[in-house]
C-alpha cells in the first residue's frame, strides 16, 4: 500500500502523518525489529496511519478534481445486457452508468450476487467477531507504570495475543493518544444494531477481563467507551464482477476482511491501482466488459489468498490455553529471541516469510503483466470491431 501511495504522490502526505513501525509482541514473547535490513527486500516501508486521516486526504484528492460526489442511500442497482446500469439513490433520482464499482463495506448489498466458496476441512472460522477500536490520552497512560513502560515510542507496534483475542495497540496522533483495536471470537447473542459501529461503554458487550493479563486489562479499563461492533463470517467470494459486467466489487465489499489486518486497507488502495492502471489502457467504451474481466483474473487470486491466509493468523493468535498455544509460543519465543545476526533463519521464514512475501505484491506490475499478455488481443478486438 504505501509503495502505491507514493506513486500517487502522496510521500510527503505519508511523512508528515505517519510513523514507521517497529514490532513488539507483549508477554513478553519477542521482538521484531522493522531495521533496514530486514525490509531491504520490501521496496517500501512499514507506517502507521490513521485510516480516517487516509480518507481525508483522499477525499480533499477528489474535491481538487472537481468530481461530483452525491452522498444518499443507493437503493437498487438493475443491469440487463447491453444497456446502461442503472442506479436508484436517494429519494429515487436516477444514474446511468456503463458500470457500477460497489464500496460499500464488509456488509455490501451487492456481495449477494457472486458465487461463494464452500470451505472445507481445517479449523474452521468463527461465525461472529466483536471488534473493538479505541483512544487513551497517553498521559493517562502513562499515570500506569506497567503501560508506560509498553508505550514509550510512537514507532512500537504492540500485539497480545491470548485465549480467542489479539489486541493491536501503538501511540499516535503525534504520541498525544494510544490506539487500539481489539478482535475477539464472539458467543453471546446478537441483538438489532450489534452490527453497526457505535460508541458503547464494555460492560455492553460482556467481556471476561479475567481472559487478559493486567496490562492489557488496565488498558481496557482506561478506555471505558469504545467504538465497537459484531462483523459476522463471510465466505470467500469466487467473483468479484457480475454476469452482465455492470457491476464490481471493491475494498471491504469484495474481500470480507477484519479491522486489524495487516492487508487489510492495503488490499483496498491495490484495486484502485489495478482499476486505475486497467482503464488508463481503455481504447472504447465496448471493451469495458473485458477490462472488467481483467480486473477479476488479477484480483481474484490475491484476494481469495490474503483472507484465507489472514484468517489462518487470526486463529494461530487465538488459540485457547493449552498444549497447542504452548507450542506456538515456544515457536515465536525461539524465533524472536536473540541476537537477530544469528536469528534460526529457517524458522523464521516457516512462520513470517509468508507474510513477508505478501508484502513486496506489486498490484501496479501485475497489470502491466497482464496487458503484456493479453492487451494485444483486446486492441485488435477494437481494430476490427472499426473495420
Amino acid at each position: 500500500m504505501t509503495r502505491i501511495l507514493y506513486r500517487w504522490g502522496l510521500k510527503a502526505f505519508m511523512d508528515q502523518v505517519s510513523e514507521k513501525t517497529g514490532w513488539s509482541r507483549e508477554g513478553l514473547i519477542g521482538t521484531i525489529n522493522y531495521d533496514d535490513e530486514l525490509l531491504q527486500d520490501q521496496i517500501s516501508e512499514f507506517r502507521f496511519l490513521r485510516t480516517q486521516t487516509l480518507e481525508d486526504k483522499l477525499q480533499e484528492l477528489v474535491d481538487n478534481e472537481a468530481i461530483r460526489v452525491i452522498f444518499g442511500t443507493v437503493i437498487n442497482i438493475t443491469t440487463v445486457p447491453n444497456m446502461p446500469a442503472k442506479v436508484i439513490v436517494g429519494e429515487g433520482s436516477i444514474i446511468n452508468a456503463d458500470f457500477v464499482i460497489c464500496a460499500d463495506g464488509y456488509d455490501s448489498a451487492f456481495k449477494d450476487f457472486a458465487d461463494c466458496e464452500i470451505e472445507e476441512g481445517g479449523p474452521s472460522w468463527p461465525n461472529a467477531h466483536l471488534v473493538l477500536a479505541f483512544a487513551i490520552p497517553i498521559s493517562a497512560v502513562r499515570e500506569d507504570e506497567a503501560l508506560r513502560s509498553v508505550f514509550q515510542s510512537s514507532t512500537q507496534w504492540n500485539i497480545w495475543v491470548g485465549n480467542g483475542f489479539v489486541v493491536h495497540a501503538n501511540v499516535s496522533d503525534g504520541g498525544e493518544f494510544v490506539r487500539a483495536t481489539m478482535t475477539a471470537n464472539y458467543n453471546r447473542d446478537i441483538f438489532l444494531g450489534d452490527q453497526t459501529w457505535k460508541v458503547r461503554r464494555l460492560e455492553y458487550w460482556g467481556i471476561d477481563f479475567d481472559l487478559f493479563e493486567p496490562r492489557v486489562k488496565k488498558l481496557l479499563s482506561l478506555a471505558e467507551s469504545v467504538s465497537s461492533r459484531v462483523f459476522m463470517g463471510r465466505p470467500v467470494l469466487n467473483e468479484l464482477v457480475c454476469v452482465n459486467s455492470k457491476i464490481v466489487l471493491v475494498g471491504d465489499a469484495a474481500h470480507p476482511i477484519l479491522p486489524g489486518g495487516n492487508q487489510h486497507i492495503a488490499l483496498a488502495i491495490e484495486e484502485a491501482e489495478t482499476l486505475r492502471c486497467i482503464f488508463t489502457r481503455i481504447q472504447h467504451r465496448s471493451q469495458i466488459p473485458e477490462l472488467l474481466v481483467a480486473y477479476e483474473e488479477i484480483r481474484l487470486p490475491r484476494t481469495s489468498h490474503i483472507i484465507k491466509y489472514e484468517r489462518g493468523m487470526h486463529l494461530m493468535m487465538k488459540i485457547p490455553n493449552g498444549p497447542q498455544q504452548e507450542e506456538r509460543d515456544a515457536k515465536l519465543k525461539q524465533v524472536m529471541a536473540g541476537d537477530w545476526d544469528h536469528m534460526d533463519e529457517e524458522l523464521f521464514r516457516a512462520i513470517f516469510g509468508e507474510e513477508f512475501q505478501q508484502y513486496s505484491h506489486d498490484a501496479t506490475e501485475e497489470v502491466e503483466d497482464w496487458w503484456t499478455k493479453w492487451g494485444p488481443v483486446i486492441s485488435k478486438r477494437v481494430l476490427d470491431r472499426e473495420c
